[in-house]
């Protein structure tokens, strides 16, 4: 068997990663749009993990599988569909139970285009995510992931790989083959082939950045601490050659790297796993992602939600109209240096000609140091080194998310490479996607069109999640209809989340089931979840005046006269009075009520009705007293009278009669409004919180605060008034000295919709 160099046997060996067993890349385009995409959207881009609708996420497996060129195309008489789910016939196994491969089923598209492929496998271990109070997240993930890509590679070259040098081919004839390329002098430039594994652990954090009514913005960063497992590559600036003659070729000019791990690492019998992670490793690196996400959010007030007496943020909804995201992902590298595994060779022709005469030569290779060996004798002037970096598949990610209407969204994406063609290491493909999102908690289904794949301008593409499970695929018919294809996309997995929800109140009241002391039947929020029909905070069932707003001091009954006497127990509820006096008021102090003392302005005794003796004794003192007043008053001087008439000042007559405050409740509509008696209004509830205290702690009389959304106000008010005698009491409240002049202001009536 004859081969024109060593690139062929690398060529030999991407060409059968990329038929035998393929390999995945970034995570499907539409699933990265999905706010439930957990740690997959955490991958496209790290901001993703801000505000999440996941408090807490757990990512047992996922595994995702990209193939795709525009050199070669597979025709097998199975599907890949019955590969995956191990489903091919039994007469199209071979005797390893692997499904029957030849090389007859691959045929090249020789249309002089540049030759590209890529092919990337990832499998995510144990992997999760915690979505913190403060909106912001953290994430600890590990991946298996593998790239290998082909980059600008001429035709006419591939052509040479594929069927001119390929001794198994029927009718191989090599003098016919060589024969037809005699004396065509050929150039390849800019050529890229990379290949590596790696393992990977990444720890994420993402954060709110900016959170301003309608504009919201959060940010992100993954660190990666790599572990390489295998790498190699060629990066050639250019290549000159020509056959001359039969079994001859002469290279014009070479400069180019090439970088490869020996097989040898693998082949020890007495290597064992952890030295493929421990000091005996291949080669580590870093790497980082770097992502930034900006969110519309015009009708942000309708997602809050008061609990508790505080107002909340609903965080199980999505918020935004329309969503922006931008990420650097990937960027960083592998530096491999395990001699004698891991070797570099720098080819460089010194811009002389170089012939060789001898393709047999290659037969004789038996691992990749026979081709060091080689490159070294017809390149002498070329170097090597026993360590070499090999870069990330670095890009920069876009992506754009529209709700059309509830559930439903259009979203885009676009994966732009950071890496030339010729990068020593490995690259991406620029892709663009663009399709349409159904998305609820429990289900989210996606169809998408993705554009750029060289080999097929347009794809179909779509995924699926149900519960705790989801797969798709950016290339369903590389998938269904796979016996004859270019390319294969799948991705699947399974993550387990614990979602956020609402604060639970099971009777809608406003107060939480964990704060309610009345589950289950509608209440106050003021009266911890029980009913207050008053609204003075004191529970129906402890409110001794249920009707009639009062402080819990007094059990939820007014005291006027602050004598700490209310309801039945007072007598007098206008006047301050003494419990042994049941609420009234005794001024002379001999424990006789002044409604009841007959002599109220001396000290008497109870069996006389608070006079100092039997009624006979006060009249004859009486007598005796006016008797005295009648000698006083013939003592006096009595002024004669004076003749002149005198003026009679007529009265005036009244106007018309005064309206009160009482008589506005006469205009109160109550069968549509309720009202509030506003006492007094702030934009800083510090200053409406200070009023109230004031109130209640010097005047005795009990407030709270209305909160209005649509102005942001802060009232202070009795409570909501539902009726014109509720009204009429608490207007009679305001006649009190006490409260008047500790009122802000002017008081007035706000009055809401029933």
């Amino acid at each position: 068997m004859h081969y024109l160099s060593w690139m062929k046997i690398f060529g030999i060996c991407l060409l059968s990663l990329v038929t035998a067993s393929p390999s995945s890349a970034q995570y499907g385009k539409p699933f990265a749009n999905s706010n439930y995409g957990a740690l997959q959207s955490v991958s496209f881009n790290p901001a993703n993990l801000a505000d999440s609708r996941y408090r807490f996420a757990l990512t047992p497996a996922t595994g995702y599988v990209d193939v795709s060129n525009n050199f070669v195309k597979l025709t097998t008489p199975y599907s890949q569909w019955k590969v995956v789910f191990n489903n091919v016939p039994e007469d199209q196994i071979d005797s390893n139970g692997f499904p029957i491969f030849d090389k007859s089923f691959l045929t090249g598209r020789l249309n002089g285009n540049k030759k590209r492929m890529y092919a990337s496998a990832e499998i995510m271990g144990p992997s999760f995510m915690f979505g913190l109070k403060n909106k912001s997240g953290v994430a600890f993930t590990t991946k298996t992931r593998m790239f290998v890509n082909v980059s600008g590679l001429n035709q006419d070259l591939m052509k040479i790989f594929m069927e001119d040098f390929d001794t198994s081919a029927a009718g191989y004839s090599p003098v016919a083959n060589q024969l037809r390329l005699i004396g065509k002098p050929n150039t390849q430039t800019n050529l890229g082939l990379g290949a590596m594994a790696y393992q990977e652990f990444a720890f994420s954090y993402a954060n709110v950045l900016h959170d301003k009514k309608k504009n919201f913005v959060k940010g992100g960063v993954t660190v990666k601490y790599l572990i390489g497992l295998a790498a190699a590559y060629v990066s050639m600036n250019e290549l000159s050659y020509e056959l001359i003659d039969l079994d001859s070729i002469r290279f014009r000019s070479a400069n180019g790297t090439a970088a490869y791990t020996s097989d040898r690492y693998f082949s020890d019998p007495n290597r064992r796993l952890y030295n493929y992670f421990g000091k005996d490793k291949l080669g580590r690196g870093m790497g980082i992602d770097l992502g930034v996400i900006y969110e519309f959010r015009p009708d942000y007030k309708e997602f809050f939600y008061r609990m508790d007496r505080r107002k909340h943020e609903d965080r199980t909804v999505n918020k935004y109209k329309l969503k922006l995201g931008a990420s650097i992902n990937d960027f960083g590298s592998i530096r491999f240096n395990n001699a004698p595994y891991t070797q570099r060779i720098s080819i460089d022709a010194n811009g002389d000609s170089v012939d060789w005469a001898n393709f047999n030569r290659v037969q004789r290779f038996s691992g990749a140091e026979d081709i060091d060996s080689f490159a070294l004798d017809l390149f002498p002037y070329s170097t090597v080194d026993s360590s070499f970096s090999s870069a990330l598949p670095a890009s920069f990610n876009l992506n754009a998310d529209y709700l059309l209407k509830e559930n439903w969204y259009l979203s885009a994406s676009y994966i732009q490479s950071l890496r030339l063609n010729k990068v020593k290491g490995v690259r991406k493909q620029n892709v663009m996607s663009v399709g349409a999102r159904y998305e609820t908690r429990k289900f989210e289904a996606s169809t998408n069109l993705v554009f750029g794949r060289f080999y097929n301008p347009i794809l179909l593409g779509a995924f699926v999640r149900f519960g705790p499970l989801y797969v798709g695929s950016d290339n369903l018919g590389g998938v269904f209809t796979a016996k004859s294809t270019n390319g294969f996309n799948l991705y699947a997995g399974v993550q387990l989340p614990i979602l956020r929800n609402k604060i639970p109140d099971e009777d809608g009241d406003g107060v939480s089931d964990e704060k309610d002391k009345c589950l289950g039947v509608f209440g106050s929020d003021r009266a911890k979840g029980c009913p207050d029909e008053d609204d003075d905070r004191v529970p129906d069932s402890e409110d001794k005046c249920p009707t009639i707003a009062g402080p819990k001091t007094t059990k939820g009954c007014p005291d006027l006269d602050e004598d700490g006497l209310v309801g039945d127990d007072d007598k007098c509820p206008d006047l301050p009075g003494t419990k042994e006096n049941e609420g009234c008021p005794d001024s002379d102090g001999d424990g006789v009520p002044d409604h009841i003392d007959a002599c109220k302005d001396e000290v008497g005794k109870e069996e006389y009705n608070g006079c100092p003796g039997p009624p006979e004794k006060k009249k004859e003192k009486e007598k005796n007293k006016n008797k005295q007043k009648n000698k006083d008053k013939k003592k006096e001087v009595v002024p004669k009278p004076d003749p002149s008439p005198k003026k009679v000042e007529p009265k005036p007559t009244p106007d018309k009669e005064v309206k009160t405050v009482h008589d506005v409740i006469d205009l109160m509509d109550f069968d549509t409004y309720d009202y509030y008696l506003i006492l007094g209004a702030y934009k800083n509830k510090n200053l409406a919180d200070n009023l109230v205290k004031r109130l209640n702690r010097e005047a005795g009389i009990l407030t709270y605060i209305y909160f209005d959304e649509t102005n942001e106000m802060n009232y202070v008010t009795f409570g909501r008034t539902t009726g014109k005698e509720q009204a009429k009491r608490q207007l009679d409240l305001l006649t009190q000295p006490k409260v008047e002049s500790r009122i802000n202001g002017h008081v007035w009536w706000k009055k809401v919709v029933k």
